[in-house]
């Protein structure tokens, strides 16, 4: 059984409260939207920003991991990276479902921890705010 790396992006209480204060289907869609907007952000900044190309292997070169930054040899850990729109309305979760992921993330034993999904979540957390204004400007029509 795999071990799953998650990471949800929940909107604000305050946010929550001001939104709460719309028409509940508006408010839904807005944040539905929102959410879906920061998720494949994150999901894009972790696969391509996160994950160095190029890394270990005989044939790149190197032949230790960097110590600090997560690289790639084949691909597979980026394209595993998923949006999981099943927690709407107020939830989204991204990540993936390999086994290594977690241990890239987190460390374990010996190994370091070279984190790509926190990252990639910390980018993009402080743009949510706007996202969630333009998605209400749409819907407002402004």
């Amino acid at each position: 059984m795999a071990t799953t790396l998650r990471v949800s992006v929940v909107g604000s209480k305050a946010l929550r409260r001001k939104l709460e204060k719309l028409n509940p289907g508006t408010n839904k869609r807005i944040l539905r939207k929102s959410l879906i907007e920061s998720a494949l952000e994150i999901q894009r900044d972790a696969a391509k920003n996160q994950i160095l190309a190029g890394g270990g292997g005989k044939k790149s070169g190197m032949t230790k991991p960097h110590p600090r930054y997560l690289t790639s040899r084949t691909g597979t850990l980026r394209r595993s990276i998923k949006v999981d729109r099943g927690p709407l309305p107020f939830a989204i979760e991204v990540g993936t479902d390999l086994v290594y992921g977690a241990v890239h993330e987190f460390g374990r034993g010996r190994m370091r921890q070279r984190p790509f999904m926190q990252p990639a979540l910390d980018r993009v957390a402080p743009k949510f705010g706007d996202i969630v204004v333009k998605h209400w400007k749409k819907e407002a029509g402004l």
